[in-house]
């Protein structure tokens, strides 16, 4: 006899491969479109993005074919493209920290007691995460002008709604007990967040920040494709006109941007957490 656990699981198991399977036919992931072979499709698409690079020009200049020099041919323009990207991310994390953290303390259940507050602020924070940030940087393009100013008015909001549920929980989840205590030595409500609230939570807060720093950089490079400013443009400037080794170039930088934000951040945390420190 088979149990009641496994039938169950082999029903699921069935109606999820059913569900996968309907997918990738409405999908057309194997129909006439990729000729049945996306991979082959996908292979020859990096193949026109490689760059026909000679070995023995590697290292000569701009103007012979073959060499580095005449792949990043606006490298310079690319790199200050870039260095706006990461102002763009910092900005816009750091606008968006600011104001979260005072609205997050006013949406929390242990510190705010009215009710109403907390619903309207949480409905609030759920709202600016229903936009997707590649809209609301359409909208604000429109609205600004192409430049980083959409951009860093785009990654503001975004960072507000992804912050006001973290940042939430995280407040929520400080234990009581020196608030309490912070209380009944007769502080106030900003002294029971400065001295309650604030040792608990602040390495979770500033984990929370640096990881939506690197979101954000990533989510930067992206909105300059709709004139949000950064190397995004650089990108749509290249798949314009169809420069499909200026793909594969401004990629790398993008790349090499984000694991160096990346790697810096978790220096930071690991600086912050004690991680590696000698004893």
């Amino acid at each position: 006899m088979i149990s009641a656990g496994r039938r169950n699981t082999a029903l699921w198991l069935i109606v999820f491969l059913g569900v996968l399977g309907w997918s990738v036919h409405v999908s057309d992931l194997l129909g006439a479109a990729t000729a049945g072979d996306p991979f082959a499709r996908i292979g020859a698409f990096i193949g026109r993005m490689t760059p026909d690079l000679r070995f023995d020009a590697l290292f000569a200049d701009r103007t012979t074919q073959g060499s580095f020099a005449y792949w990043f041919y606006d490298g310079d323009k690319w790199l200050a493209a870039a260095i706006e990207t990461v102002e763009m991310a910092i900005v816009g994390t750091v606008f968006g920290g600011v104001i979260s953290i005072g609205l997050c303390c006013l949406a929390a259940r242990n510190l705010m007691p009215f009710g109403p507050v907390r619903w309207v602020l949480k409905r609030f924070f759920e709202a600016l995460r229903t936009v997707p940030d590649i809209i609301l940087a359409i909208v604000l393009a429109a609205a600004f002008g192409v430049g980083p100013m959409a951009g860093v008015i785009t990654l503001t909001i975004a960072t507000v709604g992804s912050f006001g549920k973290l940042f939430t929980e995280a407040l929520e989840a400080a234990e009581p007990g020196p608030v309490d205590g912070v209380r009944a030595a007769g502080g106030g409500w900003f002294a029971q967040i400065r001295f309650g609230v604030a040792p608990q939570v602040l390495p979770n807060l500033v984990a929370y920040a640096l990881l939506r720093l690197e979101i954000n950089l990533a989510a930067a490079a992206a909105l300059g494709i709709v004139g949000a400013g950064g190397i995004g443009i650089e990108l749509e400037r290249a798949i314009t006109y169809t420069e499909f080794d200026t793909y594969l170039a401004v990629l790398l930088i993008i790349i090499a941007m984000i694991m160096t934000i990346d790697m810096t951040s978790e220096a930071i945390r690991h600086r912050l957490i004690g991680v590696g420190n000698k004893r």
